[in-house]
């Protein structure tokens, strides 16, 4: 037993003296927590984490009050962020059009837009209809912000039908009558609450009066009151399903045929393109130490050949996997790759460009294959978590989005999904996304060459 305490002692004396693995090995868990914790967590701010406000357009193009009164609900809901308008570069604000207000969805300026639409009030019968522009690239988000849209304006139905009651209302009385009616039924309340300061006009008995009065009544009641109103309200979606009719115009993704795979594989193949580079590009250290790059370096062979048969091969190597990948969606979860192949195989080079070039940038600056492996590892999933691989990038904190959006996974995974999700094509992606994925393919292999060149790689 003394023998086996004695191996266990020179372990630990291994790994005490190595201390990029000791830093590695409490730094990975603490950082992949404090990323973690900020999206689900916060930071102690509503707008941080998961409780970050979700950026929703909002037209009202009925001119009606009953318009701004259900976009102001919106903007009073907590979860959402309700614009009106754009900037210009004077910073001044550009209300929103009809046109503007989708093409801000087909720009990445936000993906959700809400419309009360000139036509809001159904000509026959009672009813409202809205417009709900939606680019529902990341599927949890969407239905975030489904389920808060509708909860908005199932809460300011009443307010939105009563200008259509009160016209329904005539047009199936009449005026006379329906003047009548008003007028019996103010002096029937008056005569009924005996109450000296209580008095009604006939003027006040239309259906968009007596709302107004019962809002005011609700927003002076208590906290109680509220959340009895609430639980009563809830039992009226029935009766509301009926009367509400929420017109969809979804400006990418309709014809996919699995919309949640397809918004995720991006992601996978980028992270599954990282570890594989990384490993491969890590492998320098290992003919390193066999003294393959000396028997090599001894014939008509330069440091630059070795370095650029290391890229291609990673390069190539990466390209294959990540079609493996979706070739296999393709026949296993119907992912359609076939037309938009063309742009997904130009992604997919550019995309293991960049990985290939960040695993030697490890190789090169790392000085054992044990670090490049733990930095590797810990940078590769700090990318893809601050990404929005795994949750809505508007749902980080602000740094963290900053952070995330300067990773190469960012873009790649941009990459991928205009080329899957939103059929675009190569050139349509030039920039910014395969622009950048290109630059940091350059940048990075610019440093892996300068430290190989000063390093100890091979020496």
């Amino acid at each position: 037993m003394s023998r086996v305490f004695a191996l266990l002692g020179k372990e630990y004396r291994l790994f005490l003296g190595d201390k990029a693995a000791i830093l590695l090995t409490f730094l990975v868990p603490f950082v992949l927590i404090y990323i973690f914790g900020n999206i689900f967590g916060g930071s102690g701010d509503s707008d941080d984490g998961i409780g970050a406000k979700i950026t929703v357009a909002g037209l009202n193009a009925s001119g009606h009050d009953a318009g701004d009164t259900l976009l102001d609900a919106l903007a009073a809901e907590n979860s959402l962020k309700l614009i009106r308008g754009l900037e210009n570069e004077d910073g001044s604000l550009a209300p929103f059009t009809p046109e503007s207000i989708r093409q801000g969805i087909v720009d990445r300026r936000y993906n959700f837009a809400v419309v009360v639409p000139p036509d809001y009030l159904k000509e026959e019968g009672v009813g409202v209809r809205i417009e709900f522009i939606t680019n529902p690239r990341n599927q949890i988000e969407s239905q975030v912000v489904n389920g808060l849209v509708q909860k908005v304006v199932f809460t300011r139905l009443p307010m939105l039908l009563a200008p259509r009651a009160d016209q329904w209302q005539q047009e199936q009385m009449g005026d006379p009558q329906t003047r009548a009616f008003r007028e019996g039924l103010a002096e029937l309340l008056n005569r009924t609450i005996d109450a000296p300061e209580f008095h009604v006009d006939p003027d006040e008995m239309t259906f968009s009066a007596l709302l107004d009065a019962f809002e005011e009544e609700t927003e002076a009641g208590d906290d109680a009151a509220g959340e009895d109103a609430q639980d009563v309200g809830g039992g009226l979606d029935d009766v509301f399903g009926e009367l509400l009719t929420v017109r969809e115009d979804q400006v990418y993704g309709k014809e996919v045929s699995n919309p949640q795979l397809t918004r995720m594989i991006g992601g996978y193949a980028l992270m599954f393109l990282l570890f594989a580079t990384t490993a491969s590009a890590a492998s320098l250290f290992e003919e390193r130490r066999e003294g393959m790059f000396l028997r090599l370096l001894s014939m008509p062979v330069r440091r630059t050949h070795i370095l650029w048969s290391k890229y291609l091969f990673n390069l190539s190597l990466g390209v294959i996997q990540a079609l493996t990948l979706f070739i296999a969606s393709s026949f296993l979860f119907d992912i359609d790759i076939w037309s938009h192949f063309p742009t997904l195989l130009v992604v997919c080079v550019l995309s293991a460009s960049a990985c290939t070039a960040f695993g030697m940038v490890l190789a090169a600056l790392c000085s054992t294959p044990q670090q490049a492996q733990g930095v590797g590892t810990l940078l590769i999933l700090g990318m893809t978590a601050m990404s929005g691989a795994w949750v809505p990038l508007q749902w980080m904190p602000s740094l963290m989005q900053a952070i995330g959006k300067f990773s190469l996974v960012y873009w790649g995974i941009e990459a991928f999904r205009g080329a899957l999700w939103e059929g675009l094509n190569a050139v349509q992606l030039a920039w910014p996304w395969l622009g950048v994925l290109a630059a940091y393919s350059v940048v990075l292999l610019a440093i892996a060459a300068w430290r190989f060149r000063v390093g100890r790689m091979f020496r």
